[in-house]
Parts: structure tokens; C-alpha cells; sequence
């Protein structure tokens, strides 16, 4: 399946990863306020968290085949949400249930002499995550970095198309795969934030239409997020 470049979506994600990671910054000296004592790297008491972040979701623009047409894809960075309560196992190891919604408008689906320019594509899904954080030898100022990978289900997918031959398209549940890269840092003895970027790898799904008309999309998506870890 031949995709677009996606050099496009890389220069529309830069501002936002500046405008997040310059939040991450700022808000740093919070920590200091937050607790009569300094605070560490080093995981607080509780082993139990729930983490709520929010954010962008990208789609890169390629192929999207409906009636025997292969027509251009492009989405819009949409609302990217998630929630997840996990457990800590040992300083370095976490493993997290997580949610996630995200949301992309569409930007146009060309093909010639059909162009579709209204619509969007939504889906759910439920994640079990193992994460790895690099620990205080490679912190600075209390920032520490980590890496997760994650396998789960993308319990819904749809795309609604408005205009003539357009419709509502969806899919069941099905596997995929997700990884993610971050940094962290505590701001009191219980509150951590964040500040992350993730991939899922979902590859070309079928969804189904009016009148039994078929849709394939190739549903490989990016989010960046800012979050926020309480441990209770």
C-alpha cells in the first residue's frame, strides 16, 4: 500500500511539541512549592497510580480504498484523551490498563474526479503497557526518561463521510500494537507530570458501510501528551 509523505504531519506536530514540552518546563518549579521538602526520582510509597493526559493525535496521510476507488487521504491532529491505572513493580517497572479516545476531521479524501472534504474518524481503545523508567543515574534536574510498549484492542473504529456515496463506515474490535517514549518528573510526594509521545500500529483494517460498500484504511497513528500521575 503506497503512503503519502509525511513531512506534512511532522511540520504540524512541531509547534504542538514545542507548546508542550515548554509547559513541561514551566510548570517545573511547581515542585518546589508543592512540598515543604525537596522531592526525589525516587517512586513514592504507594505501588498503585492513575495517570489522565491529553493531547494530539496524528494521522499520516495515505491510501483509503471505498468502492473500488483508491482515493488520497488526508486528516486534520485531533483531540487525543487517556486514562489508565497501574501498579509499580519495583524503582523501574510499571504496568498500566489505559483508555484512550482519539479524534481526526477530515481534511480531504481525493480521488480525481470524487473528493470527499467533510467528515472524521473516532475510535476507543483498551491497552495493557509495561514501562521502563531509566532511573536517577540518568535524570536531570528530577527529569527522567522512559520507554513503554504496549498490546491491545482497538474496541471500535469509525469513519463517517459526508456528501453523495458518503456514509457511516466501522469496524469490530481488533489487535494492535503501541509503543512510547517520555519524560517525567515528580512535583510532590504523590504527583508526578509528564510529557510523551506514542505510536499505534494497527495496520489496514476493513470497515464495513451502508448497502454492505466496504472501506480499507490504513489506521497507523502518533499522539503527543501531557499528563498527570497520582499515586494513591
Amino acid at each position: 500500500m503506497h503512503l503519502l509523505p509525511v513531512s506534512s504531519s511532522r511540520d504540524r506536530m512541531l509547534p504542538a511539541a514545542l507548546c508542550l514540552a515548554a509547559l513541561f518546563v514551566v510548570t517545573s518549579p511547581l515542585r518546589a512549592a508543592a512540598a515543604a521538602e525537596p522531592v526525589t526520582s525516587a517512586a513514592p510509597p504507594s505501588l498503585w497510580f492513575a495517570e489522565f493526559s491529553a493531547g494530539l493525535s496524528v494521522i499520516p496521510a495515505g491510501d483509503v480504498t471505498l468502492g473500488g476507488r483508491t482515493y488520497e487521504g488526508d486528516f486534520k491532529d485531533g483531540p487525543f484523551l487517556r486514562g489508565a491505572v497501574g501498579r509499580r513493580f519495583g524503582a523501574n517497572w510499571t504496568v498500566a490498563g489505559e483508555w484512550f479516545y482519539r479524534k481526526n476531521e477530515l481534511g480531504s479524501l481525493d480521488a480525481g474526479d470524487r473528493r470527499f472534504t467533510r467528515g472524521d474518524v473516532a475510535s476507543n481503545s483498551l491497552f495493557l503497557s509495561a514501562t521502563y523508567t531509566a532511573g536517577p543515574r540518568f535524570s536531570w534536574q528530577g527529569i527522567e526518561p522512559y520507554a513503554g510498549l504496549g498490546f491491545g484492542w482497538i474496541q471500535e473504529l469509525d469513519l463517517d463521510l459526508q456528501g453523495p456515496d458518503g456514509g457511516g463506515f466501522e469496524s469490530g474490535s481488533f489487535p494492535a500494537w503501541q509503543w512510547s517514549l517520555g519524560l517525567k518528573r515528580p512535583l510532590a510526594a504523590r504527583a508526578e507530570i509528564f510529557l510523551e509521545g506514542r505510536a499505534v500500529a494497527a495496520g489496514e483494517r476493513e470497515l464495513q458501510g451502508p448497502g454492505g460498500r466496504r472501506l480499507r484504511i490504513a489506521y497507523d497513528a502518533w499522539g503527543l501528551l501531557a499528563g498527570l500521575r497520582w499515586s494513591f
